[in-house]
């Protein structure tokens, strides 16, 4: 018990200063609202007709992934700022740090996935044709895609070219992920001729799940070294 004390000490003190700082709710949602102001005033312009049927698929993934590096890669690099890191250090163990703020950064991105995802497809007139489909697509993704900004946040928070580094880091690790969920997502608004439960999409699926439990794993395993240098 007590380390998932320590965990949920982590993962509610995150909550606790994003709540009262609001800095990464703040810089995401600006950043989401801003990208979708942009594509519907593009599409009002210039209409949906011109606009490919794999557009709606392929833009979700690119505004969950700018969307993530806007307020993620924040997780471990504001300790290193407010001096608190090594308070952390010794209050808990690694791996409990860790999962805390994976939980908080995990949350923030579902939540922002959840609104943002209606809105893009109807500005698309987009019809999801495989719902679960969908919904498990978004939710290993956005899972994933949590993990890996966590560790890399850890990674660069001692360096000072944090922004780049992150970004370095991240992208070549994400492109399996962004690959199976643009695929997923597509064969769920019906581009692949999805039917039952997954079916074109199930490859996708199993995919994101095996990434998931990768990525999670190695940086549970890693983070001890990452964490304690």
């Amino acid at each position: 018990m007590g380390w998932v004390h320590e965990a949920t000490a982590v993962f509610a003190k995150e909550v606790r200063t994003e709540w009262r700082t609001r800095v990464a709710l703040s810089s995401t949602v600006l950043f989401a609202v801003g990208a979708l102001t942009l594509i519907g005033m593009a599409l009002r312009v210039n209409g949906v007709g011109a606009v490919g049927q794999a557009v709606p698929g392929v833009l979700l993934w690119v505004l969950l992934l700018f969307t993530a590096a806007t307020g993620l890669g924040r997780a471990f690099v504001v300790e290193e700022e407010r001096g608190t890191a090594l308070a952390l250090r010794l209050t808990a163990r690694a791996t409990a740090v860790w999962t805390g703020k994976f939980a908080a950064n995990a949350a923030l991105l579902l939540a922002l996935t959840v609104l943002t995802t209606p809105p893009l497809l109807t500005l698309f007139n987009g019809k999801v044709a495989n719902l679960s489909l969908l919904f498990c697509v978004l939710i290993l993704g956005a899972l994933g895609i949590a993990a890996v900004f966590t560790m890399t946040s850890a990674l660069v928070a001692q360096s000072s070219a944090k922004g780049g580094l992150l970004a370095v880091l991240s992208f070549p690790i994400l492109v399996p992920l962004l690959t199976a969920g643009v695929h997923g997502t597509l064969a769920a608004l019906g581009i692949g001729n999805p039917q039952g439960l997954f079916s074109a999409g199930q490859g996708d699926v199993q995919i994101l799940v095996s990434y998931m439990v990768i990525a999670i794993t190695a940086s549970l395993m890693l983070f001890d070294f990452v964490w304690n240098d």
